[in-house]
C-alpha cells in the first residue's frame, strides 16, 4: 500500500508540473514507472486524474446560458473572448482544459506500457485493465477533438486534428494528425476496449462494454451517422437501461442528484470554469419546461434579479460539470435515429419511456408521432432540455448546422437585449484556439481564424 501511495505521489509530481514545462518534460522512469499489477491498479483507481478530465469548453460556447453585463465586464480577457466567440483572444489554459485532458492520456499510456512490460499477473485482469485504459484514452481524445478540431464535419478528413498521444515519452513532440487519423485512433481504442471490458460494472467510475457502446453512439451521432449511432445505443440499452425517476428525489435540494445514481453509465466530469460558474440559464429554454415537468425544479433555481441558475449537475456536486455517459442520452439517441429513418413507433416508445420518469406522476400524456420531421424536431427539443450542461450541446449544434433548415445563428445579448456577438453556422470559431504555451513549445499549427 505504501508503495502505491508513493507511486501516485511521484506520478502527480510529473503530471502537475507547470504548463510551461508540461509538453517537453520526461518522467523519471526509475521512480515513476509502475512495476506491479498493484501499481497499475492504483493508477487506474485515480479518479481525480482519469475521471476528472472533462472540459468546460464543451459548454462554454453554447447557447444554453448567458452572462450578465457586470459579471462579463469583470472576467479576464480569455473568458470574455470565449464567451463572445472572438476570433482572437489570449489563449490560456485557465481551467486546465487542454492539460487536464492530456494528463489523463499520459496516465493511460503509462498504464498500457506497464501492462505490456509486466510478465506476471492474472491474464484476465490485465485484459480488463488494458480495456479501461484504452477506453479512457479514446474518450479524452474524442473530447479534445470536439473542442480543437473539425472532427465530424464534412470534407474534414485532411484537416488538422489534435495530437493523438500513444506514448508516455515526452521526448516525442506532440504534433497534430489529420481528422481522419484522429477518428481511426479513437475507434481503434474503443473497438479493442469493447472486447476486453466486462459487460457492466458496479462502480460508475469504471468503464464497461455498455460504456463503450454508449460512447460510440455519442460519437457516431456527432458524425451524423445515425444508423451506427442507433445500433450502439440499442446495444448499450439492451445491457443497461435504468432511468432515474425524478419523483423519487428531493427537488428542493441544491444538489438533487446523488453521486453515482442509476442513470449514470460512466462518470466523467471536470471543473465548471468561471463562465459556467456565473452562468444564467437561457430564458427561452427555461420557459419550455411544462408545469408538471420536474426537470424545471431538478435542474434550476431562482438566483434573484430575474436570473435563473443551474443546479442539476449529475455529479452530485455544485461546482463540477458532468460530461459522462447516461441512459437518458442513449434513449434520446435511439429516439432521434429511429425518427430519422421513419420508425416513428420506436421513436415514440423511447421518448415516452424517458419523459414518463421526468414528469410528475400521473400528469404525462404519451406522444404519438405521425410526421417524421415533427418527430425529429420534438426529440431535439427534449434532448436539449434533458441534456443541458452535459457536454453534448456543442457537438449537437455543429451537426445540426450541417442540415438544411436546422442551421442556427448563435447570439450573445447584453442586459438590455442588444446583440453583442454572433456565431453563424459552420464558422471556424466553433474550434477553440490551442493554448499559446502549447503552440510555442511544440510548433504545432494554430487553428485558423
Amino acid at each position: 500500500m505504501e508503495k502505491n501511495i508513493f507511486l501516485i505521489t511521484i506520478c502527480a509530481l510529473f503530471v502537475f508540473q507547470s504548463c510551461d514545462q508540461y509538453l517537453d518534460m520526461k518522467p523519471q522512469a526509475s521512480v515513476a514507472i509502475p512495476e506491479t499489477m498493484e501499481d497499475v491498479r492504483a493508477l487506474l483507481n485515480d479518479a481525480d486524474i482519469l475521471n476528472q478530465s472533462g472540459s468546460s469548453l464543451l459548454e462554454n460556447g453554447t447557447d444554453d446560458y448567458y452572462i450578465d453585463d457586470n459579471s462579463l465586464k469583470n472576467m479576464v480577457e480569455t473568458y470574455q473572448g470565449m464567451y463572445l466567440w472572438r476570433k482572437n483572444y489570449t489563449a490560456l489554459d485557465i481551467s486546465a482544459d487542454w492539460y487536464g485532458g492530456y494528463r489523463a492520456v499520459m496516465t493511460t499510456n503509462v498504464i498500457l506500457e506497464a501492462l505490456d512490460r509486466i510478465k506476471d499477473g492474472d491474464t484476465m485482469e490485465k485484459k480488463a485493465m488494458r480495456g479501461e485504459a484504452l477506453f479512457i484514452r479514446a474518450f479524452v481524445h474524442y473530447c479534445q477533438a470536439q473542442i480543437y478540431s473539425e472532427i465530424g464535419q464534412l470534407n474534414s478528413d485532411t484537416k488538422p486534428g489534435i495530437p493523438i498521444r500513444l506514448t508516455s515519452d515526452y521526448g516525442v513532440v506532440s504534433k497534430r494528425g489529420t481528422v481522419a487519423e484522429n477518428v481511426a485512433a479513437i475507434l481503434k481504442d474503443l473497438n479493442e476496449a469493447a472486447v476486453l471490458l466486462p459487460e457492466t460494472t458496479v462502480s460508475k467510475i469504471k468503464p464497461s462494454k455498455v460504456a463503450v457502446y454508449a460512447l460510440l453512439s455519442r460519437i457516431y451521432l456527432s458524425f451524423s451517422k445515425y444508423d451506427e449511432a442507433e445500433n450502439y445505443a440499442d446495444l448499450a440499452l439492451q445491457r443497461y437501461n435504468k432511468i432515474l425517476d425524478l419523483n423519487s428525489i428531493d427537488l428542493t435540494s441544491m444538489t438533487p442528484f446523488t453521486i453515482g445514481h442509476d442513470e449514470i453509465i460512466y462518470a466523467m466530469y471536470g471543473r465548471n470554469g468561471n463562465l459556467l460558474l456565473q452562468a444564467n440559464a437561457n430564458r427561452a429554454l427555461y420557459s419550455q419546461y411544462g408545469d408538471n415537468d420536474l426537470r424545471e425544479k431538478a435542474y434550476f433555481y431562482d438566483k434573484g434579479n430575474g436570473h435563473i441558475g443551474f443546479k442539476g449537475n449529475y455529479t452530485g456536486l455544485f461546482s463540477t460539470l458532468f460530461t459522462g455517459l447516461t441512459t437518458d442520452e442513449l434513449m434520446l439517441n435511439a429516439a432521434e435515429c429511429a425518427a430519422r429513418k421513419g420508425d416513428l413507433g420506436k421513436a415514440a416508445k423511447q421518448i415516452n419511456h424517458l419523459l414518463l420518469h421526468k414528469w410528475k406522476t400521473g400528469t404525462y400524456s404519451s406522444i404519438v408521432f405521425s410526421d417524421k420531421e415533427q418527430a425529429i424536431d420534438l426529440i431535439l427539443r427534449e434532448r436539449r432540455k434533458e441534456l443541458i450542461f452535459r457536454g453534448v450541446r456543442w457537438s449537437d449544434i455543429k451537426r445540426l448546422n450541417r442540415e438544411m433548415g436546422r442551421e442556427m445563428v448563435l447570439q450573445r445579448k447584453n442586459d438590455t437585449g442588444n446583440v453583442i456577438a454572433e456565431l453563424p453556422p459552420n464558422d471556424n470559431r466553433y474550434y477553440y484556439l490551442i493554448p499559446e504555451d502549447v503552440i510555442r513549445q511544440t510548433g504545432m499549427e494554430q487553428n485558423i481564424r
